[in-house]
């Protein structure tokens, strides 16, 4: 059945934040993981496409997000999303992008600058 997120109730914060804390590890080793060659490409974009059905499950309007943490996880969900695996795979640059923001996410590096994700 169709669920319009207009009517749906607005979850708190606090339950939005905890979806993330709980989602943003796994999709940041997933694609280092990836990177590495530890995890399959395949794989790696099947994580990131149960993540985003479970967010829409919440029926939580797209826009801005809470924070720096949350504003990271989505640019790193974005462009994981978007890329093709010979762009993974096969660009440095991209690879260090997705690197910085998977790092920042697991808490071992610091936050990329110039970077911003927003909710889908």
């Amino acid at each position: 059945m169709l669920k319009i997120i207009a009517s749906a109730p607005e979850l708190p914060p606090e339950q939005i934040a905890l979806h993330i804390e709980e989602y943003a590890p796994a999709i940041a080793i997933s694609a280092l993981g990836t990177i590495y060659g530890d995890v399959d490409y395949e794989s790696m974009k099947i994580t990131v496409t149960e993540h985003l059905h479970d967010w829409w499950k919440l029926s939580i309007p797209s826009g801005s997000p809470q924070n720096n943490y949350e504003s990271t996880y989505w640019y790193l969900m974005h462009l994981l999303e978007s890329l093709e695996e010979h762009e993974l795979l096969g660009n440095n640059f991209i690879q260090y992008k997705v690197s910085c923001a998977a790092q920042y996410l697991l808490g071992i590096g610091d936050r990329p600058a110039n970077i911003q994700g927003i909710r889908p």
